[in-house]
């Protein structure tokens, strides 16, 4: 017959039983860690947990453009605010396309290395008869106002017209169109006579007070103008030219109407100056009489015509009257001087086209209609 555990054995196995008790619990979380590991090794390339995204850190803004000062600027200083700068030289284009260069520049929207540039590579429409080369040819077509410009050139460089077409690519273009930086084509300015080269002489005042050319510019241009009107070479007024007498029509090529040497160029700094010599073909060819086909209207005048695209892409973001039409570039052989790629846009008919450039002049825009390209 067995004998009874004694209570004094029960007590004295208690701490036996606790501590086996402990050894499985840490077994067992052993084997679920081990297990855990084993299943993190297991798992299929690709199906792992993915790292929470972070948010995107904003853009930072495009920086404001700085104003330059009077010592950092390409231009003298001016003896006149913008306003009275702009009204001094209403009616000379030239002039005012280097005053919104220097607007851009002091705004700090075109840094001040590149304006030089510019400027110096146009110096001969301010200064055609001491500047050391001709400026672009062109450069009498009128401008929007010079505030439109710089605005126009703000709302580029803090991209707010990015979603319209706005950029590097469109601030290039319309530098290029204000005043190039490497001409692909000059005209050669210089006045035809004696009346006109006196008007030049007070023009210069003006640009000086305008902060477009320096003192010593200004006197350089006046010296030279005075030798010039002194050597007796030019008459005091250019008089008409005599009507040719054509006995027989004969072919040849077509020209813009009033090409050819000595012509007195029109609107060209007030009319002061002359190209020498006019380009002939470079405005398309008007309409004919009783046209019935499709009709465009000539924008601009080009170097290269992978150009186009870029410039409809400019021209429409600038005048949205454009919006609905295409636009086709047609080569043209200017002989000795080479090619030159017109950008029509249509098709319209006769009076939608006269309706749409009268609009366009009056903002700034040279057209012209002509057939459209087939």
């Amino acid at each position: 017959m067995r004998r009874p555990i004694s209570v004094l054995a029960l007590v004295a196995l208690l701490p036996l039983a606790a501590a086996c008790t402990d050894v499985i619990a840490r077994s067992e979380a052993d084997l679920l860690e081990a297990q855990l590991q084993l299943d993190r090794k297991m798992v299929r390339p690709g199906l792992e947990n993915l790292p929470t995204p972070q948010p995107d850190a904003m853009e930072p803004p495009p920086p404001v453009p700085m104003p330059l000062s009077d010592a950092a600027s390409p231009f003298p200083s001016a003896s006149i605010d913008l306003a009275a700068a702009e009204r001094l030289l209403a009616g000379d284009p030239m002039a005012l396309r280097f005053l919104a260069l220097k607007e851009l520049a002091q705004r700090g929207l075109v840094p001040p290395s590149e304006a030089a540039v510019r400027r110096d590579a146009n110096l001969g429409a301010l200064l055609p008869l001491t500047a050391p080369q001709p400026p672009a040819a062109g450069l009498d077509r009128p401008i929007p106002p010079v505030a439109e410009v710089a605005d126009r050139f703000d709302r580029l460089w803090r991209g707010k017209d990015k979603d319209r077409g706005g950029g590097a690519a469109e601030r290039g273009f319309m530098l290029d169109q204000l005043l190039p930086a490497a001409p692909a084509r000059r005209e050669a300015l210089a006045p035809p006579d004696v009346a006109s080269a006196r008007k030049v002489a007070q023009r210069t005042g003006r640009l000086k007070d305008a902060g477009l050319i320096t003192a010593s510019e200004r006197d350089g241009e006046l010296l030279a103008l005075e030798g010039l009107i002194a050597s007796e070479a030019l008459p005091e007024v250019l008089a008409p030219p005599a009507p040719q007498v054509v006995a027989k029509p004969k072919p040849k090529k077509k020209t813009a109407a009033g090409a050819g040497r000595g012509q007195r160029m029109e609107g060209g700094v007030s009319g002061r100056l002359e190209v020498i010599p006019s380009p002939p073909g470079v405005e398309a060819p008007k309409l004919p009489a009783g046209f019935g086909g499709p009709v465009g209207v000539h924008l601009l005048s080009m170097g290269s015509a992978t150009h186009g695209d870029k410039a409809w892409e400019a021209l429409k973001t600038e005048f949205p009257d454009l919006a609905t039409l295409s636009f086709k570039v047609a080569k043209a052989d200017l002989g000795e001087l080479g090619a030159t790629y017109r950008l029509i846009a249509g098709p319209l008919d006769q009076a939608a086209a006269d309706k749409l450039c009268a609009a366009l002049k009056g903002k700034g825009q040279t057209c012209t209609p002509t057939p459209f390209p087939q």
